[in-house]
This record gives C-alpha cells, structure tokens and sequence, in this order.
C-alpha cells in the first residue's frame, strides 16, 4: 500500500516546544501560481532554474538542489496523489499516511496544485479534528474557490495567503489572511508587521511578515539584501 512521506521534525517550530510533522511535494512543479519566488530543481539532476518573473529563489527548491533525498521524498508524494483518480481516493491516501503529531504543516515545500487536492487536505482537516493544520499557499484562486462553495474552511485548518502570486488582487478582495516577505526589518516595521521567525504567526490569525532567506543567486538584488543584513548583524536564516 503506498503511503505519503511526513518530515517529522520542523526545526523553527520546535524551538517553541511545539512538535510538528511537514509534508512538502517538488518547490515549483506543484506550484501553479507562483510568480516572485518561482524556482525549480530538476527531477533527476537537481539543477536549479528560476522563472522569468522571478526576483528571489525559492529555498525549498534549493534545498532539493541539494539533497537528492529531499527532492526524492517529495517526488514520491507527488507522484502517489496525482495517481489519485478522485478527490475521495486523495483524501483517503492522506489520510491514513497522517503521522501522529497533532500539528501539521501542509508544504514547506510546494503548493496545493489543484481544486481536488485543495479539497481533499480540507476534508482531511475535518475528519482529524484532533489535529491541526496550517499551510502557506499561493494558490488562492483554490481558497476563494472553496470559500464561495462551503463558506468557510474547517476551524482546524489555517490558511496563510502568501503574497507573490499571479492573483495577490485577491488577497485584499476576500480579506485573506497574508503573509509579505520583506528584504529588511526596516520594511516590515514600515508596513506594521510583525516578522515571524519560528512560524508561530502563522498559526494565528493576523497578516505577518517574513524575512528574506535561502540561497539567492549570486550578483542578484536579493543577493545583495541578505548581504546587507548579515553586515548588519540581521538574522535572516532559518535552521534547515
């Protein structure tokens, strides 16, 4: 019987005490409405491209650059759901493949990548009212979608609309919870956000900022802002 592969550890919500199981498919592959951050490692060779619109590089997709385990494990997840033929077979798959921590991550590496999966992830929230989800999530024509079919999501299953699509207009229209990367602690005070570091903010309920981090190409102005803050003495970077 296959199952789907749940990192079990996730090293910026454990500095809280608070133990959490991730599960990630491939960074831009399963990304269908990326846009700022759209970066791809190749399947078989890792090699790492950026998309035309890109103005920082994903750190999910860096880290399967470089950990073939990593881009392996979140293949295999990738494969199994898009062999389901509905969405009750995803919902079942998922399902019983839940490890047994009761906060879940749903992507740190990837994104809902279409109606029947975004579906399938909220029917699993309300069969596992014990647990609690939580998901960054660019797709948000998938969230408005099921907004405006069933009104609101399971309380247990909380959505950050992460700005850097191709449909951030949204965000703003249906009043979405967000989360804005800024390049320095300057702009996130400008903005009155506050700057999560350990992803407690996204399990709240308020807009939030984030702090540029990962591998950005060298001589980029991404580059050249996470450079800035290191001579600053900003911290910027999260445990792998």
């Amino acid at each position: 019987m296959t199952t789907l592969k749940f990192q079990t550890e996730n090293a910026k919500l454990n500095k809280s005490r608070v133990r959490v199981a991730a599960f990630s498919i491939p960074a831009g592959h399963a990304c269908p409405f990326a846009e700022g951050c759209l970066s791809k490692a190749h399947r078989i060779t890792g090699k790492i491209s950026d998309g035309k619109n890109a103005t920082i590089r994903c750190f999910a997709a860096s880290d399967e650059a470089k950990y073939t385990s990593a881009r392996n494990a979140r293949w295999h997840n990738y494969d199994a759901l898009r062999a389901c033929d509905s969405t009750d077979e995803m919902v079942n798959l998922i399902h019983n493949s839940l490890p047994k921590e009761n906060v879940i991550r749903v992507h740190v590496s990837g994104d809902f990548f279409n109606q029947k999966y975004f579906n399938a992830w909220a029917s699993v929230a309300k069969l596992n009212s014990n647990k609690y989800f939580y998901a960054y999530t660019k797709s948000i024509p998938y969230w408005v979608a099921y907004l405006e079919e069933s009104g609101a999501l399971p309380s247990n299953f909380n959505l950050t609309a992460s700005y850097g699509s191709r449909y951030d207009s949204l965000i703003e229209k249906y009043n979405l919870k967000y989360a804005l990367t800024v390049w320095h602690p300057d702009e996130a005070e400008k903005l009155g956000l506050e700057i999560d570091h350990d992803d407690s903010h996204a399990l709240g309920l308020t807009p939030f900022a984030l702090l540029l981090h990962g591998t950005q190409p060298a001589g980029s102005p991404a580059s050249a802002a996470l450079s800035k803050m290191r001579k600053q003495g900003i911290k910027f970077s999260y445990s792998k």
